[in-house]
């Protein structure tokens, strides 16, 4: 009898926790890929296995009345492509915050609503032809960067209403992501490398989207503006952008667009740059073709302009092997007038040659199974 009331105890315990962590649910992504790169010199050809953004998560809901509900996320990155950062090597998505009819507000780590954009339009996502190497501007270093993840952030999100939804996000201090973002070597204000009153959200920001989605049509429209204190010469107190993407799908075929604007990117006053691109793929049975091309304009420093364009295209061959698994072949290239822009620059791919001359290539085969 008392074997059976100690195993029922045991038994008990094990289940009490299995019970409170039943809307709790673990999620993954596992990217990885083998890329050929080259450049304008030998010295600048690699070889390389990378881990694209491949990633390891918790989720979970607890309904606290009809219309109120606590969500949560931890979301890190995993390297499985050798680097030996193993997991936990970056943390991605995380936050806290509540979920109803009227719509969802989280506070935490998160992609900007602008950012949400590009990779809703982007068809080459986390690969060699990724479209941020050429929407995060290329070679300007003090720029936040407006394709970003970031801390500080206090954002609501509408429900779907007919096919429209939009996000609105406060990032209360970005400088405290500035050693850490792909775009940011600094900020333009910053004293023993600290930026000066970060500690006053006077480097805060503000990110704004809207979409409709109806009948295979899509178009999304974003705003995000970067907030900064400066005493240099030649440098304004924010940067700004304008984001619109647009799409069909018809059958197997689908089109994409995106136009984007920066002004007085990284801080430097008067220095306007404009970015658009298109894609379009077609999918059959298992098998889906795509290609892409994308354009910077030079930049517009009032009545002067700088040679710093820069153009990207890739295409790719994408197959289904089942519901969670793809593999795939893509090939990318990137030509810039200066050397500034660097293909796939800041998407995860791999230990590379830095590119110093105008072109860069690579070739990239992959597989993504998600989980």
């Amino acid at each position: 009898m008392k074997k059976n009331i100690i195993a029922m105890a045991v038994a008990a315990a094990v289940a009490a926790p299995a019970a409170a962590i039943a809307d709790t649910t673990l999620y993954g992504k596992i990217h990885a890929s083998y890329d050929v790169w080259g450049g304008d010199t030998a010295e600048n050809s690699d070889y390389s296995l990378a881990s694209n953004s491949s990633r390891i998560g918790v989720k979970g809901k607890e309904a606290i009345s009809d219309n109120l509900a606590l969500i949560y996320q931890w979301e890190t990155g995993i390297d499985f492509g050798g680097n030996g950062d193993g997991i936990g090597d970056k943390v991605r998505n995380t936050f806290v915050g509540f979920t109803g009819g009227w719509g969802t507000v989280i506070a935490g780590r998160h992609d900007t609503p602008m950012k949400r954009v590009s990779r809703k339009y982007d068809l080459f996502g986390d690969t060699v032809g990724d479209s941020r190497a050429i929407l995060r501007g290329g070679a300007n270093s003090q720029s936040v960067g407006f394709d970003e993840r970031m801390n500080n952030v206090v954002a609501y999100m509408t429900p779907n209403m007919g096919g429209f939804d939009a996000t609105i996000a406060y990032i209360s201090n970005w400088s405290g992501d500035a050693a850490s973002n792909t775009s940011t070597n600094g900020s333009p204000d910053t004293k023993n490398g600290t930026p000066v009153g970060s500690i006053n959200n006077e480097f805060d920001a503000f990110s704004a989207r809207a979409g409709y989605e109806m009948g295979g049509f899509m178009i999304d429209a974003a705003y995000e503006i970067h907030n900064a204190q400066t005493t240099t010469v030649g440098l304004t107190d924010d940067e700004s952008a304008y984001r619109i993407g647009a799409g069909y799908k018809m059958g197997g075929f689908k089109v994409v667009g995106l136009w984007q604007s920066i002004s007085d990117f990284g801080f430097d006053d008067g220095n306007d740059v404009d970015f658009y691109g298109m894609g379009a793929a077609y999918s059959f049975g298992k098998s889906t073709i795509k290609g892409q091309y994308y354009v910077a304009d030079d930049a517009d420093i009032g009545d002067f302009s700088r040679d710093s364009a820069a153009d990207l295209w890739a295409v790719g061959y994408d197959y289904k092997m089942s519901k969670q698994t793809n593999v795939y072949a893509a090939y990318g290239s990137m030509t810039s007038e200066n050397g500034s822009y660097e293909l796939a620059k800041g998407t995860g791919h791999g230990e590379r040659a830095a590119f110093t001359g105008e072109d860069s290539n690579a070739f990239s085969v992959g597989v993504v199974h998600k989980f």
